[in-house]
């Protein structure tokens, strides 16, 4: 499998938020990045073949993407599902990297990319969460975290509780753990997720989605302490370490 591209391409569209933070946070680490509003893809009818071919890595990030009417991020991915008709697992096999953050990881959800019986509703306490939260990664199949411990970023959701289905509970987790896909886990769960699931992976570990925002955490002055140590202010801040690890693999 030859290498792509080492461009990355984020995705940004009616309600979605979050694109030029996490462009920012992909040029950091070196790559050609390009922003894209969903629409012209659409009208343009660009295939996985294109995307294949002229980039390594999808980005979908945060927002609200069409104003979450029929729930966080259902619209969206039904655009990208029925829209371009994009099967990201392939994209994946052809070496493609692909992450969404919140409302990306929501879409990602509801195109069942990690399979069916997953879903994400309302937090617990039934309110808007936006606050900093430390994770933790779990395994080594994501290499979106690879060689990375425990570190603190924002999360910034209304929609961010992770749920089985009732009725296929204990094979999906059997299933999800075998795979190595529960790849990321709150410290403090605040959203109420089963089993404090704050991140997915594929089986490939290529295909990443979290709630919490690594983009919004790419310089040390991003953090609400970051006076206790103001001569780290320029530092990298713990999120763009996930973002190094996509570089490290596509160089």
């Amino acid at each position: 499998m030859s290498k792509p591209p080492f461009k990355a391409l984020v995705l940004k569209g009616d309600g979605i938020n979050c694109e030029n933070e996490t462009a920012e946070a992909l040029k950091l680490v070196g790559f050609e990045v390009q922003i894209r509003h969903l629409n012209d893809l659409i009208r343009e009818q660009m295939t996985l073949d294109d995307l294949s071919r002229d980039f390594g890595v999808f980005a979908l990030p945060g927002g609200f993407s069409f104003g979450d009417e029929l729930g966080s991020g259902k619209i969206l991915a039904l655009k990208l599902t029925h829209g371009l008709q994009w099967n990201l697992a392939q994209y994946a096999e052809r070496g493609g990297m692909v992450i969404g953050v919140c409302n990306g990881f929501q879409a990602l959800i509801k195109m069942g990319v990690f399979g069916k019986d997953i879903s994400i509703t309302q937090n617990l306490s039934g309110r808007f969460m936006n606050e900093w939260t430390r994770i933790q990664p779990i395994g080594s199949r994501c290499i979106w975290l690879k060689g990375i411990g425990t570190i603190e970023l924002p999360i910034r959701h209304g929609e961010g509780r992770l749920m089985f289905s009732n009725f296929t509970r204990r094979e999906t987790l059997i299933k999800m753990e075998r795979l190595g896909m529960i790849c990321l886990k709150y410290e403090n769960n605040p959203n109420g997720s089963e089993e404090k699931i704050a991140g997915l992976c594929d089986s490939s570990g290529r295909i990443f989605g979290l709630m919490p925002h690594p983009e919004a955490f790419v310089r040390w002055s991003a953090h609400p302490d970051w006076t206790a140590h103001p001569d780290r202010a320029m530092s990298p801040g713990q999120g763009l370490a996930i973002f190094e690890n996509a570089a490290r693999e596509l160089r």
